[in-house]
């Protein structure tokens, strides 16, 4: 390519912030988990046995001293102590199905008769619920907060080092030198704005028809697609800069074997895969992994111990 990257800056130069460097899970996320699992291991099971507080009890009004009250549902809560409701719920302890009783809620008195009695099982946080979660080596609470930085301790430190590579390459755009042949700038973006363009047609979405509800014509879509690339014309340079100064070099020979690999995967033919990419597009996209590769590297020493 004519345009460049005339002179990188040192991006080590650079005073990292320390809350970039964090990625130590802390316990209150495992606790937040675990009472999370707690409350999905919980339930409730309909009970033939004898109320107890904290069930939650379905009667049916068999008489009462207001009208239309009998043949109502009424729902009573032992424990709970509801205003108006605390004889009955201290009547109805003890009992079960199908038993009736005599209470009074406010100023109503009624005799009702058990319908359905459901015992709720709150799951506490314990070594029973780990044992519940059925999660090979994970038999106590101890064994689950090792196997949660076992899932994720490398991810949280990838995290943490991609966002001081993104930090780096964000302040690099701004320090660097370019050099910049507009021309060739263009016919990037150009291309990659026809050939999300077409995408998007083959996939149902019509870029002629804006989010505003206006129609536009192709050219006028083409154009405002192609605008939408040159924010991603200054990466693209930095990618290339790192990745070929590493020896990093992405050949015409390496990308057709990887549209015939991709062909191949799909059923389709590499002719049909040409038209969705080009090889400037293929060269992004392994020019950004192996430089945030390289630069996440050098971010490991940033982050805390």
């Amino acid at each position: 390519m004519k345009s460049r990257m005339t002179d990188c800056y040192d991006y080590k130069l650079l005073d990292v912030p320390e809350e970039m460097g964090r990625w130590h899970i802390p316990d209150s996320e495992i606790e937040a988990e675990l009472e999370a699992l707690a409350r999905d291991h919980s339930g409730e099971e309909e009970t033939e046995g004898e109320v107890q507080k904290g069930d939650c009890v379905r009667c049916i009004c068999v008489k009462a001293s207001k009208e239309n009250w009998e043949g109502r549902a009424v729902l009573l809560y032992p424990g709970r102590k509801l205003p108006g409701a605390e004889g009955a719920e201290e009547a109805v302890l003890g009992k079960k199905r199908g038993e009736e009783f005599d209470c009074s809620i406010k100023d109503i008195s009624l005799t009702l008769r058990i319908e359905k009695s459901v015992r709720i099982h709150v799951m506490r946080i314990g070594d029973g619920l780990a044992e519940k979660l059925d999660i090979p080596g994970v038999r106590t609470v101890e064994d689950y907060y090792r196997f949660y930085h076992e899932q994720h301790d490398k991810e949280r430190k990838e995290k943490a080092c991609m966002g001081i590579a993104r930090y780096w390459l964000e302040e690099m755009s701004k320090r660097s030198k370019f050099d910049i042949n507009e021309a060739e700038k263009k016919e990037w973006c150009d291309i990659r704005a026809r050939i999300m363009y077409d995408s998007m047609l083959a996939a149902g979405y019509d870029m002629k028809r804006t989010q505003e509800g206006e129609t536009i014509s192709e050219e006028e879509a083409l154009r405002r697609a192609s605008e939408g690339q040159e924010m991603y014309f200054i990466p693209y340079l930095m990618y290339s800069y790192f990745s070929e100064k590493d020896g990093f070099v992405l050949t015409e020979e390496m990308y057709l074997k990887e549209l015939e690999k991709m062909a191949d995967e799909r059923g389709e033919k590499v002719e049909n895969l040409m038209k969705q990419t080009d090889i400037s597009m293929f060269r992004q996209v392994k020019y950004q992994e192996h430089t945030y590769h390289l630069l996440m590297a050098d971010a490991e020493k940033y982050l805390e111990v």
